[in-house]
């Protein structure tokens, strides 16, 4: 379960409230639960707190209740779903380490190719902004990624620019093909004209590829320690008698 749904149709009989005034008390619980929410994500995550918050929604509003929570089913807002519910070698819903490409290497992935033997692969992206370049390449070689030509996307595609080599920084563990900052670019896109009509270019990211594949037959290759679930929903409801006296009386 991502969502709160509550039904109060016998508290609002109790309390003889009108359809207009049981439905503006439901808007204003509502919020309150979804501002609770919120706060206690603020309280618990780091990097992923954005990524869960933008996908917090009240989905449904009556006199008598009201749906509080995330996108109904895991293909929407599948990062937030991850978090709330966890995910392991079953997938969401579940705990503990995983080979990430059983995910990635399945049919309906997008952009999955073959390799001249037939292997299946994927090049995974990987976006970074440039404090955390920073903090995983430090600050000589973020500011060189900054330097680079940028890769920006056009209406007649993408015209490529300058990447980082590899060797920069050491591996960050032994079974790594190759360095963080390998093959990083600067992404950029057009957003004004400048001086003379030319056209200007903003930086919005960097970053590299990473491919996916089962030839890589390093044993700790692609696995990943899982995401541990967060259970939010249940904090709020361990909350919500107190919030809904908090309204109605």
């Amino acid at each position: 379960m991502a969502d709160i749904q509550a039904n109060y149709r016998a508290l609002v009989a109790a309390l003889g409230l009108t359809s207009e005034e049981a439905l503006r008390r439901s808007q204003t619980l509502a919020g309150v639960v979804l501002a609770e929410w919120s706060s206690i994500v603020r309280g618990q995550l780091k990097s992923t707190r954005q990524a869960y918050l933008s996908s917090l929604q009240v989905r449904n509003v009556t006199e008598h209740g009201f749906v509080v929570g995330l996108p109904s089913g895991p293909s929407v807002a599948v990062l937030a779903h991850m978090i709330e519910q966890g995910m392991g070698p079953g997938g969401i819903g579940t705990q503990g380490p995983y080979d990430v490409r059983q995910f990635l290497l399945r049919a309906g992935t997008r952009n999955l190719r073959r390799d001249k033997q037939g292997r299946l692969y994927v090049n995974v992206p990987f976006t970074r902004t440039k404090g955390q370049v920073a903090q995983m390449a430090g600050d000589r070689i973020a500011a060189r990624a900054q330097r680079l030509k940028a890769t920006v996307d056009t209406a007649q595609g993408t015209v490529r620019g300058g990447r980082l080599p590899a060797g920069l920084i050491p591996r960050a563990q032994p079974h790594h093909v190759t360095d963080l900052a390998a093959g990083m670019v600067r992404l950029a896109s057009t957003y004004s004209q400048g001086a003379g009509g030319t056209a200007r270019t903003q930086t919005t990211g960097y970053r590299t590829w990473r491919r996916a594949s089962y030839a890589n037959k390093r044993p700790m290759a692609w696995i990943s320690k899982g995401i541990v679930a967060h259970r939010f929903v249940d904090q709020v409801m361990q909350r919500l008698p107190a919030l809904i006296t908090r309204v109605y009386t």
